[in-house]
């Protein structure tokens, strides 16, 4: 399944039984930060883009999670066990449009830095 942010931040909320009207309160009371329920039904649906810079590390704190949480793959329910892939690499897609410059740097590092390792 293809990342997508709005789709772990909904799942996350639900996990931890909030409303979308409890998260707007919550941002707005600790973070300064105001959405409308629209707004939150948006990112949701990844109709809208979240401020990495302000509002995810918000969402990230009121859920209590770490940023990277949000940027790893949606865990699907677990399959029959397969024969095992040589040398296989997980992958992680990222909406590149959703990030800022500064994590797309970031990212470019690690992969890097991934490379030369395995060299």
């Amino acid at each position: 399944m293809a990342f997508s942010l709005g789709k772990r931040l909904k799942a996350t909320r639900e996990a931890l039984g909030l409303t979308q009207e409890q998260v707007i309160e919550q941002l707005e009371l600790r973070y300064g930060i105001t959405l409308s329920q629209q707004a939150i039904s948006c990112i949701e649906n990844g109709k809208r883009k979240v401020d990495a810079e302000r509002e995810l590390p918000a969402f990230a704190a009121l859920y209590k999670k770490p940023i990277d949480y949000f940027y790893e793959t949606l865990e699907l329910p677990a399959a029959p066990p397969a024969a095992p892939a040589p040398n296989r690499r997980s992958v992680v897609t990222v909406d590149m449009d959703a990030l800022t410059h500064r994590d797309k740097l970031e990212l470019a590092a690690e992969l890097i830095h991934n490379v030369l390792q395995e060299t």
